[in-house]
């Protein structure tokens, strides 16, 4: 298993058209807002008003210039009702978006791309902000304000901080707790680990690693200019991050943008939060998709440094002979995909192609082995600083 880059993306049908029956609640839009936050819904009659509710609460933030956008997929319990009940009485503008989604884009990723793709054209051409976040998650009361902070300090796009919510998780089996918290300490070090690596000014340490649609902040002029999200069925907010990032977007990952959702065992997205926690009791599946084995956490953060360095030097065609043979590449295919524009998708082709560059993912019965390894790096890396070749 690894990453989702655009060249390993499978072809991506679209239909003609979706049905949308759309219904607006809540201060009239006067005219286009800065900021859009959109949901992907399915059937989340228990947990939607809360979600309205924290994100009617936020603080530092003109929600006169907000509007919110409910996805609303293949609901059959009610949620639509729920949200007509309460949305009068929030202080945003919020936008129900109903969709019956027939087989084969009735999946999170096209949920998402609906929601967003409505967000865009809903915010200001020039400096609207499209956030993201689930319907089974409470975002801090800060949350667009932050994210809005960073987004103005430079960046294309925010991925922020999500922790699980705490008195869910102790309902869980003692066993799948004891390997959470160690997948939870894994992924910090490795963020760690990763950061010390490949440092990069923008998203400096402390940070974490996660690429999760459960906060994402966006430019609307960025999600344009990459296409929109990619509506992949499982893992389409990590290819949204992926598509920033060839086109050498600017990403932080903010421990300052944070929100809470939720770790029930029964998700609505296949590959979600959810299933993966049922799995925790299996030993033989893999951890989550940012654990990878300690050496190649290390190998893959150095070589990403050692070859950004060397295109920015624009010393990178006379070392492509060196860099073929590390990764195992015929030198033709390295210098065919230095012809791209971008470092970012230069990268993202290595990763495609290189054997050496496989991601290979902890399982649970080795996760405690490569946990101690991934300390021992770490420790290093704070002591001697990072430099040379996995």
């Amino acid at each position: 298993m690894r990453p989702m880059t655009l060249a390993t993306q499978p072809e991506l049908a679209e239909p003609a058209s979706f049905d949308i029956s759309i219904e607006h609640f809540g201060p009239p839009l006067a005219a286009a807002p800065r900021v859009a936050v959109a949901i992907p819904v399915k059937d989340e009659v228990e947990r939607i008003v809360q979600c309205l509710g924290a994100l009617a609460g936020q603080e530092d933030v003109d929600l006169a210039d907000m509007v919110v956008v409910l996805l609303l997929n293949n609901c059959r319990d009610g949620t639509l009702e729920q949200v007509r009940a309460v949305a009068d009485q929030l202080p945003m503008a919020v936008q129900t978006h109903s969709v019956e989604l027939a087989r084969g884009f009735a999946n999170a990723g096209w949920a998402r791309k609906l929601a967003m793709d409505a967000a865009a054209d809903l915010v200001r051409p020039d400096d609207g902000i499209i956030l993201t976040t689930d319907a089974d998650t409470l975002v801090n009361e800060d949350w667009v304000a932050q994210s809005v902070r960073e987004l103005d300090g430079g960046l294309d796009a925010v991925a922020g901080f999500v922790m699980a919510d705490p008195m869910e998780l102790m309902e869980l089996d003692a066993g799948v707790l004891d390997r959470g918290r160690v997948e939870w300490e894994y992924q910090q070090m490795a963020a760690e680990l990763q950061a010390r690596a490949d440092p990069e000014p923008h998203d400096p340490w402390p940070r974490h690693n996660q690429n999760c649609g459960a906060s994402a902040a966006i430019w609307a002029r960025t999600y344009r200019r990459i296409g929109g999200l990619p509506p992949l069925p499982v893992g389409e907010d990590r290819a949204l991050f992926e598509r920033v990032r060839q086109f050498d977007g600017k990403i932080r990952h903010s421990l300052d943008v944070q929100v809470v959702t939720s770790a029930r065992t029964d998700g609505r997205a296949m590959g979600g939060v959810a299933e993966q926690l049922r799995l925790r009791g299996d030993p033989d599946h893999p951890c989550d998709d940012a654990l990878e084995v300690a050496v190649s956490t290390l190998r893959r953060a150095l070589w990403r440094n050692q070859l950004r360095r060397s295109w920015e030097a624009g010393t990178l065609e006379a070392e492509a002979p060196v860099w073929a043979a590390r990764l195992k590449l015929p030198l033709d295919a390295v210098r065919a995909a230095m012809q791209t524009a971008h470092f970012g998708a230069f990268w993202a082709e290595m990763e495609r192609s290189s054997r050496k560059l496989e991601w290979r993912l902890v399982t649970g019965e080795e996760l405690k082995r490569e946990f101690r390894r991934l300390r021992r790096l770490v420790q290093s890396a704070r002591r001697n600083g990072v430099a040379g070749a996995a």
